[in-house]
């Protein structure tokens, strides 16, 4: 993938030919979602993605929604190169250019800006902005969350390139978004009146408001932490990379300011005055301790809308990772716990809006296999069931891979609406089901995609869960491997050819690996699994949940069977 005017992505790897079980392959997947993320990218302006997709009309069609096409679009920068990896696929490179040169050429000062652009007269107002903090301006903005999305991708392109303008980049944002952050005592934070549009975004004429933020509900995403998050992941990622102690200040103020108590509990939380006041007025009255309340805000409870939950707490856990601090990861573990109480754990499901609906929004799809992943990597928790039964029942379902289904929901609907409201350029109606394959629903229910309408954002973060699972199926060290994940995947050490769920058995085809640990799954009967190794019936050797394999030898056959 190589321009003139644009770095140079290494995709290096090697390909060869193998039968693998007709099962759940997330390669395949991910070269679903590089036709879902490059098809609804639009050369016609600047490459900018398609906010939405509406599937469920006459005539489906893409429209460009809001500041959500550029505040989004970093998350499509991410999710590319990281979808190419998975599968190979080197589909849509033309206008993943584009859009890439596009992002970096938005890049001012430090920050990801949104510039007035007569083309886009929508681009002022985001769901109840106007009502929030009045009518916008014809002045370029910057949504500060963005900019931290924005330093996220620059630092995935470096993993990818030895351009070293990409330093220069990433330091120049992290900069940036320090430069604007409002700093008090030992914390920091962006104000959510601070301009318009989306919370907290910074005017190209600076701050209009700093007040500082009361609530976690303040603001259209019913979330004001996550405005803060990608801010505190990606610096803390700068300065794990580059020693850059500005941005771990940063990381680290932010920080601070999302463990306020005032984020955190609430609603699922028994209220603490009302037991004082009407279930124990004696017990309180006599000077005895409080009645046992939950402590929520101690423990990461949340309620309104996960998504932007699960941004803070991966932002929480990035910073954690990186210094060390035991009480961030604490909370971070303890609130992802509680999170599972929000929905079905065990099929993977949950409740997004607990105390408004009952929807699982696409974005968070992501989020919860990341958030799984990661804390088993930092050794806070075995998360691997959880990651399982995400990736199994709701990541993949909720990718959208069906076009004859599509087409029969098109069918029966009635008549295109939207052609009356969108404005110049605002829509596509330009074969849309094909190039909308592989992109992610924007909510579900438990059992069912009632509606199946995409935002960019759900897609870009979809997509990412399925590399987060496909990176973490295997992980090898070495001569090393260890089996998190039964799932296909080829890799450098082995493959795996899962033939779950319609069969009891995984194969594992050595390639030269001398050791392998296979993480076994919490429903699997251990009095009933049997392994061999080329035929040879081998002994199980436990520790933990993970059976232990030595002595393997380049070419072995390692058979698992089970109910």
């Amino acid at each position: 993938m190589k321009d003139n005017n644009d770095m140079t992505l290494d995709y290096a790897g090697k390909r060869y030919r193998a039968v693998a079980p007709d099962t759940l392959d997330l390669a395949e997947r991910a070269a679903l979602a590089v036709n879902g993320l490059g098809g609804t990218i639009d050369p016609e302006l600047g490459y900018l993605p398609f906010g939405i997709i509406h599937f469920s009309d006459k005539r489906p069609h893409m429209q460009h929604w809001a500041s959500a096409d550029i505040t989004c679009n970093p998350k499509y920068g991410q999710s590319l190169p990281l979808m190419r990896l998975v599968s190979g696929s080197a589909r849509y490179a033309d206008e993943e250019r584009g859009n890439r040169a596009g992002m970096v050429a938005r890049v001012q000062d430090g920050l990801y800006w949104d510039t007035f652009d007569p083309a886009r007269p929508w681009r002022n107002v985001y769901g109840d902005s106007e009502t929030r903090y009045g009518k916008g301006r014809d002045e370029d903005f910057c949504v500060v969350g963005a900019a931290g999305l924005m330093l996220r991708a620059v630092l995935t392109w470096r993993e990818l390139s030895n351009d070293p303008r990409l330093d220069a980049l990433a330091r120049d944002l992290a900069a940036g978004m320090r430069r604007v952050a409002v700093m008090r005592d030992d914390y920091a934070y962006y104000p959510e009146k601070g301009g318009w549009c989306e919370p907290c975004t910074y005017p190209r004429s600076g701050w209009l408001n700093t007040d500082e933020p009361q609530s976690e509900t303040d603001g259209a995403e019913g979330g004001i932490t996550c405005y803060q998050a990608n801010q505190i992941y990606a610096a803390a990622q700068w300065y794990a990379i580059s020693g850059d102690t500005q941005a771990l200040d940063l990381a680290a103020r932010l920080t601070r300011f999302c463990l306020k108590p005032k984020f955190w509990g609430g609603v699922p939380d028994p209220d603490l005055q009302h037991a004082r006041d009407r279930h124990l007025p004696g017990h309180v009255a006599a000077g005895l301790p409080d009645p046992a309340c939950t402590a929520g805000d101690e423990l990461g409870h949340w309620y309104s809308h996960f998504h932007a939950r699960a941004l803070t707490l991966r932002g929480l856990l990035e910073y954690g990772r990186v210094t060390g601090d035991e009480r961030v990861l604490e909370f971070v573990r303890r609130s992802y716990e509680f999170t599972l109480t929000q929905g079905i754990a065990r099929m993977g499901w949950i409740n997004c809006y607990p105390c408004a609906t009952n929807l699982c929004e696409g974005c968070s799809l992501g989020d919860q296999v990341a958030l799984g992943v990661r804390l088993s990597d930092a050794g806070l928790g075995d998360y691997w069931d959880n990651v399982d039964a995400v990736v199994r029942n709701h990541l993949v379902e909720q990718q959208l891979i069906r076009a004859d289904q599509l087409e029969a929901i098109a069918a029966a609907c009635g008549e295109d609406n939207c052609r009356k409201t969108l404005m110049p350029r605002q829509g596509c109606w330009d074969n849309v089901i094909a190039r909308g394959l592989g992109t992610f629903g924007g909510c579900s229910q438990p059992d069912s995609l009632p509606n199946p309408w995409v935002m960019l954002c759900c897609t870009g973060n979809g997509a990412r869960g399925l590399y987060y699972a496909w990176e973490s199926i295997v992980r090898e060290n070495g001569d090393k491997a260890e089996v998190n994940l039964l799932l296909n995947r080829a890799a450098r050490l082995l493959d795996i050819e899962s033939h779950l769920p319609y069969e009891g058995k995984v194969v594992i085809r050595n390639k030269a690996a001398r050791r392998v640990s296979v993480r076994i799954p919490f429903w699997m009967d251990r009095t009933k699994l049997r392994a061999d190794v080329s035929g040879k019936e081998a002994a199980l050797d436990w520790v933990g949940n993970r059976i232990l394999f030595a002595g393997l030898q380049a070419r072995d056959v390692l058979t698992l069977t089970f109910p």
